[in-house]
């Protein structure tokens, strides 16, 4: 991912989106903490080569940043809420123009055909990159919910192009429901695992009606020809036809049943791997594909995790192991 983690003391993001570049930013840094210093001694004190550091200098005085003292050999630098305000208010009005131009940019594609309202209701998408293209679009788009159905083989989309941790750090809520089929896939449970430790909240079925993607409960994505045919064609949909898959994920999600997040102590990982898959409804040899044992080593420890519940049916096993918190 882009390095978004720069602090103010490693060099100033925030003074970049004002318009500093980073030497700027950190000589006005070091000038701000700083009664005054003498231009001799500025690159020492903000860690810069002489060169760039008379060069910085020079920028910042000719922006009205820093300011030279009377003796003509020491700088200071100027208050940051009169100096930054004028580049601040520039910075807004530039971003409020560019909404403006947004908004007219979608009024026009509005009004740009007669029968652009239905088309906006109801668009297909061909091609399986951009069936790609459109469900990171939604996925960057969402500003409140992303709900999920997966199910097969990812195709169009895998979990490596996803852009929910995108979207999550936005706040926004990622809910996915996962079928048995998806987690027979080679690597899903891995997959499945790594979306639990990001936060999105994941449950089980037998199956899924159909691969979909839910944005803020208005906008849907969904194979054009149902469950069994490829993703590609795929058909968005927009108001009340998105409302009518948003009641259908509530369904589906109600009656799913959780996929635990993480598991208690007293038992190995490997078995609340096994306990997972098996409680999602896997067969021992779908769990043995995806946990990389043989069947018969994975009926074993199904055997010990049994007696040691005190469990003599599977049914028992997954009861004691919902309510001592191994799953």
């Amino acid at each position: 991912m882009p390095d978004g983690h720069r602090t103010a003391e490693g060099g100033g993001m925030e003074l970049d989106e004002l318009g500093l570049v980073p030497d700027e930013a950190t000589v006005y840094r070091m000038l701000i903490a700083r009664t005054s210093v003498r231009a001799e001694a500025i690159g020492d004190a903000a860690g810069l080569p002489a060169e760039r550091a008379t060069a910085a200098l020079r920028s910042l005085v000719a922006r009205g940043l820093v300011v030279r003292a009377a003796d003509g050999h020491r700088y200071s630098a100027a208050p940051p809420a009169v100096a930054l305000g004028a580049e601040l208010a520039a910075h807004r009005e530039r971003l409020q123009r560019a909404e403006v131009t947004v908004a007219r940019l979608a009024e026009t594609y509005r009004m740009a055909t007669a029968d652009r309202a239905q088309r906006e209701l109801v668009e297909i998408v061909e091609g399986s990159e951009a069936i790609g293209t459109r469900y990171r679009q939604l996925q960057l788009s969402a500003r409140r919910t992303i709900d999920i159905f997966s199910a097969g083989r990812p195709q169009a989309v895998t979990p490596a192009d996803s852009e929910e941790v995108t979207a999550m750090a936005r706040d926004v809520r990622v809910r996915a429901v996962i079928d048995q089929g998806f987690l027979r896939e080679p690597g899903a449970a891995e997959n499945v695992a790594q979306s639990l430790a990001d936060g999105v909240r994941v449950r089980t079925v037998t199956e899924v009606p159909y691969k979909l993607i839910l944005c803020d409960e208005s906008v849907a994505m969904l194979p054009l020809h149902g469950r069994d045919a490829d993703v590609d064609p795929a058909v968005v949909l927009r108001g009340g036809l998105a409302h009518m898959a948003r009641e259908l994920f509530e369904q589906v999600w109600e009656r799913a049943s959780p996929y635990q997040e993480a598991a208690g102590v007293g038992i190995d990982p490997v078995d609340v791997h096994i306990l997972r898959l098996l409680l999602a409804g896997l067969t021992d040899t779908a769990v043995a594909t995806q946990v990389g044992l043989s069947a018969r080593t994975v009926q074993r420890r199904i055997q010990l995790m049994m007696s040691h519940a005190g469990a003599t049916s599977r049914l028992q096993l997954g009861w004691y192991a919902g309510q001592h918190g191994w799953v």
